[in-house]
């Protein structure tokens, strides 16, 4: 099992996303955590994917809509960060 870290830009992007309303319930976004954090493979559903170029160390996944988390796993550490959060616009990819 990893051990969850929040950087301090998801955890601002996360506030603002709470505070918009968009994200009335975060049940989607807690699953994935959790599923992440297991180690285990994200459903379909969540078109988890490798990100390219200079982003390559990076995963990104749909929570619901166009609503994006972008992590990365520490193998060696046991640790899964999560980077970001938001649309595709906000995240400019």
């Amino acid at each position: 099992m990893y051990i969850v870290v929040r950087t301090k830009k998801f955890k601002k992007a996360l506030n603002k996303i709470n505070r918009s309303g968009y994200l009335k319930n975060r049940e989607d976004l807690e699953r994935v955590v959790y599923l992440l954090k297991k180690d285990q493979k994200l459903p379909l559903k969540y078109k988890d994917h490798q990100l390219k170029g200079e982003f390559k160390e990076y995963r990104e996944c749909h929570i619901k809509g166009d609503l994006l988390l972008i992590y990365k796993i520490v193998e060696d550490e046991l640790i899964l960060v999560l980077i970001n959060i938001g649309s595709h616009s906000s995240l400019k990819l």
